[in-house]
């Protein structure tokens, strides 16, 4: 897992995305934003929530697929399908969609002094 983007807004509008510590150059106006000016704390907190919400998703997701295999070992060839459909419609409709929230949040709490400005 990689530690996550910065998404740049430029003063002109423009949007883009750059690492922790890059600077970024805007293709429409040539303004330059250096990414290391984010305090380091401040990132490495946003890193280790992205880190922890996706090692969530992925432990619920193995649970599910234990599930399913545990199913599958029983041979019951009607409820693997049957299953497996319910578990990826709740999983597609509804979890999926409470944790980006969830995260988009938590990291939307995390970011919302950081007002860079051009070089």
């Amino acid at each position: 897992m990689g530690l996550p983007s910065i998404t740049l807004r430029c003063d002109c509008g423009e949007e883009g995305r750059s690492a922790y510590g890059e600077r970024w150059t805007c293709p429409k106006c040539s303004r330059v934003y250096d990414t290391g000016k984010i305090p380091a704390g401040d990132y490495q907190a946003v890193a280790d929530l992205d880190k922890r919400y996706r090692r969530g998703s992925q432990a619920l997701m193995v649970v599910l697929a234990l599930v399913i295999l545990g199913v599958a070992v029983t041979g019951q060839l009607l409820s693997i399908f049957a299953g497996l459909g319910v578990v990826l419609l709740t999983w597609f409709l509804y979890i999926k969609p409470l944790i980006h929230r969830r995260h988009r949040r938590a990291v939307s709490n995390l970011t919302r002094s950081w007002e860079l400005k051009a070089e």
